[in-house]
């Protein structure tokens, strides 16, 4: 009888200490999905390009994974499998560190040296230690940890440096074309076009570029362009309520801007990237995953980002090819205007088709191709929360979200779903970090509904 007793409070110990565990799990990951708020909101004050954040990004959530993922033996290093990347510090073996510090140390470090206005980004970090050191560490072991994870943060700031970002910074500005069916600048403000000279940064996975061939769009008046701009004038005519959603749920235009009067002031919203960032965060919420695969997620949907804008660009400024706002008003009407405010750079292929397929390669690659979520990543400004069968599903709507919105032709559209396709199955090829996929893959069917 007393055995009997003994046994069932020794296993109701156990099960109590499981539940602590997994739940001391699930707050280990949200770090991650807080951790890029910060990021993502002084990136959204600062306007910044929706490619140089993917590289914000793409670095950041790097520096934070290869810090933090000690706390799982399954999992390995970037190190010798992105372009350029030798194997990032190591831990010393025998010492205690709590891998959680290590990581946002590592993360801190990182953003904030890409970040340009870094009193906000301080300010809203500080917040969130006041947060995070409510969890009682040794004072040893959290400098260790912390001292550990600027070191990964170092060792990731000197790769980044050799990408040419900075020899970009130096290049002479874009001056639009006067031929024909050529990117010309667009209402209401003429922005300059954006990032001319990504495709001379150094990507993560893709050998070059240029590895992915891409097909050329429609010759300039030919009848496949003239059919190409009647379907985006007909379907702004015909754009049905749930069309019109989707168009501006998928928007993400950082240099969106609203005139009222002789004032013009810029819209907040969230960059392609943030917003596929947002989505990693979401399923690794609802998967309950912990830290290391959490972080795993989101940073290899990162690199898929980082590549895909860079092969995407370098196709747009190589044909620099005509938006339909300006075919249309030069060709059909005049007055004509898009139900989104083009963004500043060429059409072809469409940036959002590129990024949104290969982001949902990677994530159908970890979670399956029947995952079915809602996505409330951009709730915090003001968007609709909108829900998806897949993550194709998702990637499908937000290229055609762009015909809907009278900014890009259906030719950009697929193909750049194409090529982002391509660039999304290379990633998940190259890269393996987890070294026993089924460990975090397998999601419960009560997860995923």
């Amino acid at each position: 009888m007393i055995r009997s007793r003994f046994l069932k409070l020794i296993s109701g110990l156990f099960l109590l200490l499981l539940v602590n565990a997994a739940d001391a799990q699930q707050k280990d990951a949200r770090v991650v999905a807080q951790c890029f708020q910060v990021l993502t909101d002084v990136l959204i004050h600062d306007i910044t390009s929706p490619l140089v954040a993917s590289r914000d990004y793409a670095y950041s959530m790097i520096a934070f994974y290869e810090a933090a993922r000690f706390a799982d033996s399954n999992y390995a290093s970037y190190g010798g499998q992105l372009n350029g990347l030798k194997a990032p510090p190591a831990p010393v073996a025998g010492l205690r560190y709590d891998w959680q510090t290590a990581g946002t140390a590592a993360f801190y470090k990182t953003s904030y040296a890409f970040v340009f206005s870094k009193e906000i980004f301080q300010k809203d970090w500080d917040a969130l230690q006041t947060q995070l050191k409510k969890r009682v560490i040794p004072k040893d072991v959290y400098d260790r940890s912390v001292a550990f994870g600027e070191q990964v943060a170092a060792h990731i700031l000197a790769w980044a440096k050799e990408d040419n970002y900075i020899h970009t910074r130096t290049l002479p500005r874009f001056t639009p074309s006067k031929e024909p069916g050529t990117w010309q600048q667009t209402a209401p403000d003429y922005m300059e076009a954006i990032e001319p000279y990504w495709n001379q940064i150094r990507p993560m996975v893709l050998a070059a570029p240029d590895e992915i061939p891409t097909a050329l769009p429609a010759a300039f008046k030919s009848e496949k362009f003239i059919a190409g701009y009647k379907e985006v004038y007909a379907a702004k005519k015909n754009l049905t309520k749930d069309q019109n959603w989707a168009a501006n749920f998928w928007d993400c235009n950082p240099f969106a801007t609203r005139t009222v009067g002789h004032l013009m002031y810029s819209i907040k919203k969230v960059s392609p990237g943030g917003h596929w960032m947002g989505i990693a965060n979401i399923i690794t919420s609802k998967t309950k995953q912990a830290l290391v695969p959490a972080l795993a997620t989101s940073s290899l949907v990162s690199v898929a980002l980082f590549d895909a804008f860079i092969a995407c660009w370098h196709v747009k400024y190589k044909t620099n090819y005509i938006r339909p706002v300006t075919a249309i008003q030069q060709l059909m009407d005049p007055l004509w205007e898009a139900v989104l405010q083009t963004p500043p750079f060429p059409e072809y292929p469409s940036g959002h088709s590129v990024i949104s397929m290969a982001s949902a390669v990677v994530l159908t690659n970890i979670y399956g191709d029947k995952f079915a979520y809602t996505d409330n990543s951009e709730k915090l400004y003001g968007v609709e929360s909108r829900s998806y069968h897949s993550f194709y599903d998702a990637a499908g709507e937000a290229a055609m979200s762009r015909l809907y919105g009278g900014i890009h032709f259906r030719e950009a559209i697929e193909n750049g779903s194409a090529l982002g396709k391509k660039v999304g199955e290379l990633v998940v090829k190259r890269i393996i970090l987890n070294q026993h996929p089924h460990i975090p893959a397998t999601v419960s069917k009560k997860a995923a509904s």
